[in-house]
């Protein structure tokens, strides 16, 4: 079996069926609920702080482009950027049991993702430092204080006012619940955070680009994840350039690659569950995804159109207020120039800020099943975000007529699409509930063409596009979320498709949401009078 065959296996079997769903735990085992954050013991602490809330950006400025002159990167800029992408949001409490919310999204509110942070000499310190960012302190633990020839060379090899910033996954939070399927939502999660990052990065005036030149394998190494001591597997999926936008990518030297990976560390790593069920495919599917070292590539995109569809709107009150909805009304709806708003937003060309952080092209394109939207008809809608046109190779009783004049917005049926929209999502109800309902169809076989490595980063575009839908959906007053049980190849066959040419890997619902009252809501960090001044 090839890497690809066997990549393609692991899709298969992670998939969910009306008649059986993919291999998972079954019954939740509460004792062994991994601990929602990862914590290194002993590391020295460096708290950060944070801006209020009414000191930001309009919404809308945000995504054609880096906003304005680059922020310096010291103490202040680096704890905002933290704080508006990977932070807590808010505590919930209900009948004795509390847990939190945070900023960027997460399959089942489980947060796989954890990141790390490379920073040259004088940004935050004296010297350079090796950081894990720990979300419920809202800190950085030190790791490493590079030595001075280390220090140097990351100095030499970074273009200056900017950093590095890693994220990496623990499969155990998301398989404890999910099982097999976990990596899917690993993935997704990680374009969620991507996008959040490149957001509040944009705000600042900084880029977000990955650097595809060190190999994913070297990662662990680089940032610890190698090392003993982790009970529970944790793996680097991917290293960011943050700073002023660059032309292209820069190199970084093998010799400062090996230096940070023999780096004495401080601090243990704190063990999540008591117990730990293994998923074979789990670390069989990771290890075949790992991208290689790629050749770099021009990083400069053209400015998106910017749009102003939200004039007054602040940014960051709305990236902190942004929650998955778990139950929508039935019954609101939406006018069609707030939908066609939402999809000018998610054609790569108009976000390029959150959308081209990784440097592959577009291969995602949207079904939409069209429930309460005033001047459209109900039905099932197609979005061509990828390329414009309508796709050949459907059902051959699609329609394929244009459904507004500048989106690439095709109507393929008429009719009530509710009960098919519930059903495809596992029989959810949300998915029927809320004025519109999608599925991300990935150009499945086009993009494995380039290899196994490109598997993990359709997901990371489905995350991405879900990250831009809550916050749209937040602008506009209204709710979303993202939902990751559905039946995979009976929204195949709802297309006509008889092959893998298209892969569904992500629905999504917005609507009204209505609350559970039940619920309390705390402060995301109860000292709100530490702010940055």
């Amino acid at each position: 079996m090839t890497e690809l065959d066997a990549v393609r296996a692991y899709h298969q079997l992670s998939k969910h069926q009306p008649q059986r769903f993919a291999p998972g735990p079954g019954q939740l085992e509460w004792a062994t609920q991994p601990a929602a954050f990862r914590r290194y013991a002993v590391a020295r602490l460096l708290e950060l702080g944070r801006r209020p809330l009414t000191e930001s950006p309009a919404y809308d400025q945000v995504f054609a482009a880096p906003l304005g002159a680059p922020a310096p990167l010291d103490h202040s800029s680096l704890a905002q950027l933290l704080y508006d992408s990977l932070a807590l949001s808010a505590w919930k409490e209900a009948g004795g049991s509390r847990w939190a919310l945070r900023v960027n999204p997460s399959s089942g509110n489980l947060h796989p993702t954890e990141a790390y942070l490379l920073l040259p000499a004088g940004c935050l310190e004296e010297g350079a430092l090796l950081a894990h960012y720990t979300a419920d302190a809202h800190a950085l633990e030190i790791r490493a204080e590079l030595p001075a020839p280390l220090a140097e060379q990351l100095t030499q090899a970074l273009p200056a006012g900017g950093c590095l910033l890693a994220l990496a996954s623990i499969p155990w939070r998301e398989a404890w619940k999910y099982g097999e399927r976990a990596y899917r939502y690993c993935q997704l999660d990680l374009g969620h955070a991507l996008a959040a990052l490149a957001l509040a990065a944009s705000a600042l005036g900084w880029q977000v680009r990955l650097l595809r030149g060190v190999a994913e394998a070297q990662l662990d190494a680089c940032f610890g994840l190698d090392r003993e001591g982790f009970h529970e597997a944790e793996h680097g999926d991917c290293l960011l350039w943050i700073g002023p936008s660059q032309a292209a990518e820069f190199h970084l030297p093998a010799a400062l690659l090996q230096g940070l990976a023999a780096l004495e560390l401080q601090g243990r790593p704190n063990r999540l569950s008591r117990h730990y069920r293994d998923w074979p495919e789990l670390a069989r599917v990771q290890a075949l995804c790992r991208a290689p070292a790629l050749p770099a590539q021009p990083w400069l995109a053209e400015a998106g159109r910017a749009q102003a569809d939200n004039p007054g709107l602040a940014l960051r009150p709305l990236l902190h207020r942004r929650r998955s909805a778990q139950v929508m009304d039935g019954k609101s709806g939406i006018h069609a120039e707030l939908l066609f708003a939402w999809l000018h937003r998610l054609l790569p060309a108009h976000s390029p800020v959150p959308l081209a952080v990784s440097g592959e092209p577009a291969q995602v394109d949207l079904l939409l099943f069209v429930h309460r939207v005033q001047g459209l008809e109900p039905g099932l809608y197609w979005l061509a975000r990828v390329d414009g046109q309508a796709q050949g190779g459907l059902r051959e009783d699609f329609l394929w007529q244009r459904a507004h004049a500048e989106l690439p917005l095709y109507r393929l049926l008429q009719g009530d699409a509710r009960g098919l929209a519930g059903f495809l999502s596992c029989g959810q109800d949300i998915a029927s509930d809320g004025c519109v309902a999608l599925a991300m169809l990935s150009r499945f076989d086009t993009a494995l063409q380039a290899g196994a490595w490109r598997y993990p980063r359709l997901y990371w575009e489905c995350g991405q596009i879900g990250q831009l839908l809550y916050l749209e959906a937040e602008a506009a007053g209204l709710s979303a979320t993202g939902i990751g049980c559905y039946f995979d190849d009976a929204v195949h066959e709802l297309l006509g498709l008889a092959d893998s040419r298209w892969q569904s890997l992500y629905h999504f619902t917005l609507g009204r949401a209505v609350w559970d009252q039940r619920l309390s809501t705390l402060p995301a960090y109860p000292d709100v009078e530490k702010l940055l001044r």
